[in-house]
C-alpha cells in the first residue's frame, strides 16, 4: 500500500492509502490550528479489518507529534458496523482520551508528545475500524 500526504488548496492536511494499481482505499483528513481538528479517518468497507485506519492514524499522530489533536468519535453516516463506543475505544487504544465539551459530548484529545503507537500493536492489523 502507499501512503501519501499533501495539503489541500483549502489549507486542510490530506493523507490517502492507495493499493499498488492506484486505487485509493483509505483517507485522513486534518484542520490546521494551535490544535489540530482531525475530521476524517476512512477506509473502503471492503478493505477494512487490515490495520488502514491505524496506518493513517499514525501518520498523522506522527506529522503533529508537538500538536495536540481533537477529534470527534462518531461514526459517519453509513459506515456500519462501527458505533460510537468502538470509535471511542479505537481511539483510546491510540492515544486519544475522552475531553467533552458542551454539544459536543464525542470530542477526543491527543496530547502534545503523546506516542503514536497504539496501546495494543499487536492487534493493530485486526482491530476496527
Amino acid at each position: 500500500m502507499l501512503l501519501t500526504h499533501s495539503t489541500s488548496r483549502f489549507g486542510e492536511y490530506v493523507w490517502e492509502l492507495h493499493t499498488p494499481d492506484g486505487a485509493s482505499i483509505g483517507r485522513a483528513v486534518a484542520l490546521p490550528g494551535d490544535t489540530i481538528l482531525l475530521t476524517q479517518v476512512t477506509v473502503a468497507a471492503d478493505h477494512r479489518g487490515h490495520g488502514h485506519a491505524t496506518r493513517l492514524l499514525h501518520a498523522v499522530c506522527a506529522h503533529f507529534t508537538e500538536t495536540p489533536i481533537h477529534v470527534v468519535a462518531c461514526p459517519l453516516a453509513g459506515e456500519a458496523p462501527l458505533d460510537r463506543a468502538s470509535l471511542r475505544a479505537w481511539y483510546g487504544r491510540h492515544g486519544f482520551t475522552p475531553h467533552p465539551r458542551r454539544g459536543d459530548p464525542y470530542l477526543m484529545l491527543r496530547k502534545r508528545g503523546t506516542p503514536c503507537t497504539s496501546l495494543h500493536a499487536g492487534r493493530a492489523a485486526s482491530s476496527r475500524p
